[in-house]
C-alpha cells in the first residue's frame, strides 16, 4: 500500500493507530454502495499496525471484526493467520490458512505485513 510521504507510520506508531481508528470509524458510517466508496477495509491497515506495534490481541479483534463485515477477505484472513502464529495458536492458524488459500487470488504473490499498512 502506498501512503503519502508524511504518513506517520514510519515515525510515530501510536499516531498512526489513532489515525487508523478514526478512519475505521468514518468508514463504518459510509452507506452501502456499488462500487464501494472506499476500495479496501481500513481495518486491514489498523490490524497490521496493531500487530507491528506489539498488540496481537487488539490486532486479532480488528481482523475478526473485518471478517464479520467482509467475509473471506483474504488480506484480513492473512493478517489473522499472522496474529495466531505470533500467539502460538498453530491449530487455529491452520484453519485460517486454509480459508486464506481458498480466497486468495494472488497465488503467485506472497503477502507481507507491510502490504497491509
Amino acid at each position: 500500500m502506498y501512503w503519502a510521504p508524511n504518513w506517520p507510520w514510519k515515525k510515530d506508531h501510536d499516531a498512526t493507530i489513532v489515525v487508523l481508528r478514526e478512519a475505521v470509524a468514518i468508514q463504518d458510517t459510509l452507506k452501502y454502495d456499488e462500487p464501494a466508496d472506499w476500495f479496501f477495509p481500513v481495518r486491514e491497515s489498523l490490524g497490521a499496525a496493531l500487530l507491528m506495534n506489539g498488540d496481537p490481541t487488539g490486532a486479532e479483534k480488528v481482523f475478526r471484526d473485518d471478517l464479520d463485515r467482509n467475509p473471506r477477505n483474504p488480506r484480513s484472513l492473512w493478517g489473522l493467520h499472522q496474529v495466531l502464529l505470533q500467539q502460538k495458536r498453530e491449530y487455529e492458524a491452520g484453519f485460517v490458512q486454509k480459508e486464506f488459500e481458498a480466497s486468495w487470488k494472488g497465488k503467485s504473490q506472497a503477502l507481507k505485513l507491510d502490504d497491509l499498512v
